[in-house]
């Protein structure tokens, strides 16, 4: 069943060490961003999201949104004197959609880019731009610097 997720992220985060079991052979991190309650670990393949449910928290879903999947996808920059956040919404093969925000501040550009060119690399089968992953760093030693 195809579902709209909304997130409203304020910046990067660190994330535990056990969600290395998650990521895919020599799949690489690029950020880690915070919402509320949830995390976005947002990768070279895909979109990881780590959604804490309930009063509790205690129950976790894991939800991956894979690049390949877009069918499109959009990104709107912040306005002078109404809109001062920043969206970024993909629009996924099996009908969902995922819509996240940034709030004004905290790097947005430097975000918005580093997504705009993971997914468009990932669908146009083209190599990263230059910064997006430092080429000195192994793919270990680039995912460790984003745990906990």
């Amino acid at each position: 069943m195809a579902q709209t997720r909304k997130f409203k992220f304020f910046g990067e985060t660190k994330i535990p060490y056990f969600i290395n079991r998650l990521l895919f052979p020599n799949e690489r991190i690029a950020v880690a961003l915070k919402a509320f309650r949830d995390v976005a670990v947002i990768t070279d393949k895909r979109f990881l999201i780590i959604n804490q449910q309930y009063l509790s928290g205690k129950s976790v879903e894991y939800v991956t949104f894979l690049y390949k999947n877009i069918i499109n996808y959009s990104i709107s920059t912040p306005g002078i004197l109404v809109d001062f956040d920043v969206d970024v919404v993909a629009n996924f093969i099996n009908g969902d959609v995922v819509h996240m925000e940034f709030s004004k501040g905290n790097n947005i550009e430097q975000y918005i880019f580093l997504i705009y060119d993971l997914i468009s690399a990932a669908l146009d089968n083209h190599p990263f731009h230059a910064g997006v992953f430092n080429p000195n760093l192994s793919i270990q030693e680039n995912n460790e610097q984003f745990f906990e």
